[in-house]
């Protein structure tokens, strides 16, 4: 496959450095040494995430991530309130419904944050419920929605909070801990930009007390939280995972971190916003507009509207074909309405997003 610069919202083209460091020798996933480096891992994440709680690296995509939450967390029978205004909150509600959840779906538009409003009226007037389920950035129509508040009506109601932070985690601000997070999933691929192939589980200690008082039953193994939190205490010096892990990938992982916390955790998340402002810009002056207003938007990926006249399949085939751009359509209702344009990893440097609105420029006025 030809090597093409990844505009697409993950997985990202990342630091050629970590690239190099998946082809380090395999080394076991055990032992004193092993143990240090996943130390370091969880350390990492744990400061990405903002919190003091547990972090699992668990083997997988983000959606492995999100099964294992919905799966360790939400026992069949229980009601479970879902904000579902995009692909991915469809997609929570999928998973809560194969575990026998019942799904109470709190709609709203795509490509606009949730309304607050709209959320304490299904939790005071449709309830009660025993979770609230979010997604932080909607990756299929760039909206973000507005998490501390929706985790503060969470409290205030008395119920738990999941959160898909997939896209949201590393390229917006995150503070489990203080914005009272129960249990979030993200992944190693997108604004972290490091390899595809890990999900990343955050607990909270309310978030064990509740899983702790109402469990699911037998759902499986190696996607239960508990699993996870036995294997960290029983041998956290040799062996704090329950099975084997993609060493290679962890070691990537690690450097990538190393390298987020040298740039300073504010500072990195930053540059996801300065870069989706640079490109909006241009498209804005290219008199190109964008589905998301700026207040709701994440800096992660912008939702390029497909000008009138114009193709959205025909302007990636012709990003991929002229310029060796991959981007990506809208999912499901806005298919054929939008390109989804990301500013993660080497995407969100200037070369990048100039060389992007140059393309794009040239497509749109020919």
């Amino acid at each position: 496959m030809a090597p093409y610069r990844l505009l697409i919202p993950g997985p990202v083209d990342i630091d050629d450095e970590v690239l190099r460091t998946l082809a380090s020798p395999t080394v076991p996933h055990y032992g004193a040494e092993w143990a240090a480096q996943y130390h370091e891992i969880v350390h990492g994440l744990k400061y990405l995430f903002g919190t003091e709680g547990d972090v699992y690296p668990i083997v997988g995509s983000g959606s492995t991530g999100l099964d294992a939450a919905i799966a360790s967390f939400v026992a069949t029978g229980k009601r479970m309130a879902i904000v579902r205004n995009g692909y991915f909150g469809d997609r929570m509600a999928t998973i809560a419904k194969a575990y026998g959840v019942e799904v109470f779906d709190i709609n709203g538009e795509w490509g606009r944050a949730i309304q607050v409003a709209t959320v304490r009226d299904a939790l005071a007037n449709h309830g009660p419920f025993d979770v609230l389920g979010v997604v932080y950035a909607e990756t299929s129509t760039g909206a973000l929605n507005p998490l501390p508040e929706l985790a503060a009506l969470a409290k205030e109601f008395g119920i738990p909070i999941i959160v898909d932070a997939i896209t949201g985690f590393a390229g917006t601000p995150l503070e489990l801990d203080a914005w009272g997070i129960d249990m979030c999933i993200s992944a190693s691929q997108k604004a972290m930009a490091a390899p595809a192939g890990l999900a990343f589980l955050a607990v909270s200690p309310k978030g064990w007390q509740y899983m702790d008082a109402n469990p699911v039953g037998h759902r499986g193994w190696i996607l239960d939280a508990r699993t996870w939190r036995k294997a960290a205490i029983d041998s956290p010096g040799a062996h704090p995972q329950p099975a084997t892990m993609p060493t290679g990938l962890m070691a990537a992982v690690a450097l990538r971190l190393r390298q987020i916390t040298a740039i300073g955790k504010a500072e990195y998340v930053d540059r996801h916003f300065r870069a989706a402002k640079r490109f909006r810009t241009g498209l804005t002056s290219m008199g190109v507009g964008y589905l998301v207003p700026d207040a709701e938007a994440t800096p992660q990926v912008t939702p390029v509207l497909v000008p009138a006249g114009k193709d959205a399949t025909q302007i990636i085939t012709a990003l991929r074909e002229r310029y060796g751009f991959l981007a990506t359509g809208g999912m499901s209702s806005l298919s054929g309405k939008i390109i989804r344009v990301g500013h993660m990893g080497k995407a969100n440097s200037d070369a990048y997003i100039d060389d992007a609105l140059e393309a794009l420029g040239d497509i749109c006025a020919n």
